[in-house]
């Protein structure tokens, strides 16, 4: 890069860069086009001329804060500023009175950096509860300037609405397709319901056990009525047509928290694990793990069998009080609110037998897959073998051992009974283990050599010997990844 382009110049209409004159507005359209903060911090470091293009134009930021949270802007902003009220388990924002809250929640950007006045924040005094009258920031409201802090929390917020947005369209649009497929209308109304649904979950979820629970009730008779009018009252800001994106969102995330839960603890459990918000539903997803729950809620909450009180229908009561107050009738099919045409009938067929099912398997949803699984698909006695089983676990728990990529590296390993299969083609569940069950043990081997395992003589019974399930010794002296050859 030559020197030239490194000085300084001063601010003007137009800029000097090796010998041409750039107009100002044209750096700052190139700054705009970053797809996130990071890209827009790395072109400022470039030199002090990017810099004075970006001081000149406040305008910068907004636009790549446009770039990453999409048309639903409003919705996430308004999710990262709301003033959230202090919440305890015997305490909920009164009514009336008290102090507001400091609504400035930004920063000085001129320099594009540094700490500004952080925004206050009210404390409890000890056996008090500390009255609340939020100023709201509105999704109607000029967004102004995004402290750092905000800019973080918008990329992270948008990360997981892309994650959430790509399952929706696996689910509901197209399952062969590893990135969503909504049209640019359906993203829109997908992120703007799950901004406004993570909102309502971080206002009126509170990690409470139900005596905590009895006890908020015990000491302010009526609190309970008072929290759900609250979330009436909040939802019934929002027009009929957005409520319904609304209820399609919400319906997503239970089939999200079902695919986590076995069925009977679902039934009790959907809204209590739907109040922890989009991003822990993410997570327990991903993990197939209902322990991110329990991390999420007090202990108890999951084991109890007794009725939650504060989260049943944390949503459906409230809405349909307000279809009752509208005189409305919503659509048999939520999901009709985001989608075009609703749902698209998805009669996908295994690439290999030929059954029909709602859950078949291809690249674009392997990860799904819980990978801990994997160990009961080892052929033979592997499985019994601690040697072996504890070297697959360790595999699998390291970040090349997701069941996306494993799957995907034994495709590259096909042995001659399978090689017609293709990764782009949907299996139904008991194809893919078909699949993995034949050539687990061959990755393993291949794995483990890659490690700088030297590999001992194969046993003569390969993963069928009876002998490595009950003599470790005779486990770590030959090697059973392999076909028996007896």
């Amino acid at each position: 890069m030559s020197s030239a382009f490194l000085v300084p110049v001063s601010v003007g209409p137009s800029m000097q860069i090796r010998g041409s004159l750039i107009p100002a507005g044209v750096l700052g359209r190139i700054l705009s086009s970053s797809p996130d903060f990071g890209t827009l911090h790395a072109g400022l470091r470039v030199c002090s001329t990017w810099h004075r293009a970006f001081q000149t134009q406040p305008n910068i930021l907004l636009d790549v804060a446009r770039n990453v949270a999409g048309p639903a802007l409003p919705q996430a902003v308004r999710f990262i500023r709301y003033p959230y009220p202090e919440k305890t388990p015997n305490d909920w924002a009164s009514e009336d009175g008290g102090d507001e809250e400091d609504p400035e929640a930004t920063e000085d950007d001129s320099e594009d950096g540094g700490d500004g006045p952080a925004k206050k924040k009210k404390q409890k005094a000890a056996g008090k509860s500390v009255a609340h009258k939020p100023m709201a920031f509105l999704e109607s409201e000029s967004i102004g300037q995004l402290s750092p802090a905000e800019r973080v929390r918008l990329e992270t917020n948008a990360e997981t609405v892309a994650k959430l947005e790509r399952i929706f369209s696996i689910r509901y649009k197209d399952r062969s397709s590893k990135t969503s497929k909504l049209t640019e209308l359906e993203s829109h109304r997908f992120a703007r319901a799950m901004y406004r649904v993570m909102l309502y979950c971080e206002l009126f979820y509170l990690p409470l056990n139900l005596d905590d629970i009895d006890a908020m009730e015990f000491n302010e008779p009526g609190v309970l009525e008072k929290i759900a009018k609250k979330r009436h009252a909040m939802l019934d800001e929002y027009p009929t047509s957005d409520l319904l994106e609304i209820r399609a969102v919400v319906e997503f995330l239970h089939g999200m928290i079902s695919s986590v839960l076995d069925s009977e603890s679902f039934e009790r459990l959907q809204d209590i694990c739907l109040a922890t918000g989009p991003a822990v539903i993410l997570e327990a997803y991903e993990k197939k793990n209902e322990d991110v729950f329990e991390e999420a809620l007090e202990p108890e909450v999951m084991t109890s069998g007794e009725e939650n009180e504060l989260f049943g229908g944390f949503f459906s009561k409230p809405l349909e009080k307000i279809w009752e107050e509208r005189e409305e009738m919503p659509p048999a099919s939520a999901l009709d609110a985001i989608l075009d045409g609703g749902v698209q009938p998805q009669t996908d067929t295994c690439a290999q037998c030929g059954s029909v099912g709602t859950e078949l398997w291809s690249e674009a949803n392997w990860e799904n897959r819980i990978s801990v699984d994997l160990c009961a698909l080892l052929p033979g006695k592997l499985n019994e073998n601690e040697v072996e089983a504890e070297a697959l676990v360790e595999q699998l728990m390291s970040p090349a051992g997701t069941t996306d990529v494993v799957v995907a590296e034994i495709y590259d390993m096909l042995t001659p009974q399978f090689t017609a299969w293709r990764k782009d083609e949907s299996l139904c569940s008991a194809c893919l283990d078909k699949l993995i069950t034949a050539h687990l043990h061959l990755w393993l081997h291949e794995r483990k050599v890659a490690g700088g395992w030297k590999a001992t003589q194969n046993c003569w019974y390969g993963y069928n010997c009876k002998t490595q399930a009950h003599k470790a010794s005779h486990a770590k002296e030959k090697n059973h990844l392999c076909t028996p050859i007896r």
